[in-house]
């Protein structure tokens, strides 16, 4: 009798033991220090317009997290990062994920992001296309590193470096070369003698509308909604308010355009 109840006792320790086993946690993740990331980066001379630091509350609809297509939610953002340049594809973007499932997601997500702005600086700024081809993207952990610069070799050194926690003997770029001496200017303190430009009619107002249309007809941008501001080039300008994938764009653009031939051309267009 007391064989079989050891016997029962062995077989339900057997059981009850995979139970108990340690489970499997994912890996631990090396805390990182995004703003001292994003401030080297932005100091590093690897991008070749000044790029300027945006909200991170525009990340979502940056990466179109809204839209039904990306897998990706806005709730997968721990924390984000970004900075971009207002005339080029210069660009960094920084993110956290809240768990190394959303941040598979996320990384899918910047996959897609930059097939979306190949598309857009197809129309509105083709000379930059090719800088996408130079995107660095750098992951540890729960962290992602996307960068768009210059530097050959040395921007991507320094975002492994930066992403493996690393703070000192970083690599920067080389120290631009002096500017050419420029011609002295005249006194810009003297007083505008230069005519002021002849105000347009309205039938010329009503073509540069137009035209302007035209410019993002069949683009991803939607719902356009132009006011007139004063001239940055050209003979007119207008802040664009826009909408892409339905969702609101922010900031504003700004569209400039002048005649050519008695023709309304863009001469300017983007942030």
């Amino acid at each position: 009798m007391k064989s079989s109840k050891l016997l029962a006792a062995v077989l339900l320790l057997l059981l009850t033991l995979p139970a108990c086993g340690p489970k499997t946690a994912e890996p631990e993740t090396t805390a990182l220090d995004l703003d001292f990331i994003a401030g080297t980066l932005t100091d590093s001379g690897y991008f070749s317009d000044p790029v300027e630091a945006q909200d991170p509350e525009s990340v979502p609809g940056l990466l179109s997290l809204y839209e039904d297509r990306i897998e990706a939610d806005p709730e997968d953002i721990a924390e984000a990062r970004y900075t971009m340049s207002l005339g080029a594809a210069d660009q960094f973007l920084l993110l956290q994920g809240t768990d190394s499932a959303a941040t598979d997601r996320l990384e899918a997500a910047l996959d897609t992001y930059l097939e979306d702005s190949r598309s857009a600086l197809e129309f509105y700024l083709p000379e930059q296309v090719a800088r996408l081809d130079e995107a660095v993207i750098e992951r540890r952990g729960t962290y992602l590193l996307l960068t768009v610069g210059n530097g050959g070799d040395g921007l991507p050194e320094l975002c492994k470096k930066l992403m493996d926690g690393e703070t000192e003997d970083l690599p920067t770029a080389p120290p631009a070369p002096e500017p050419p001496v420029q011609p002295v200017q005249p006194d810009s303190s003297a007083p505008d003698t230069s005519e002021p430009l002849t105000p347009l009619t309205q039938e010329e107002l009503e073509a540069a509308h137009e035209a302007a249309y035209r410019y993002y007809a069949g683009t991803v941008f939607e719902d356009i909604v132009l006011t007139e501001i004063s001239p940055k080039a050209g003979e007119i300008s207008f802040q664009v308010s826009c909408t892409k994938g339905g969702v609101r764009q922010d900031p504003d653009r700004t569209i400039s355009l002048e005649r050519q031939d008695g023709v309304w051309t863009v001469v300017n267009e983007g942030y």
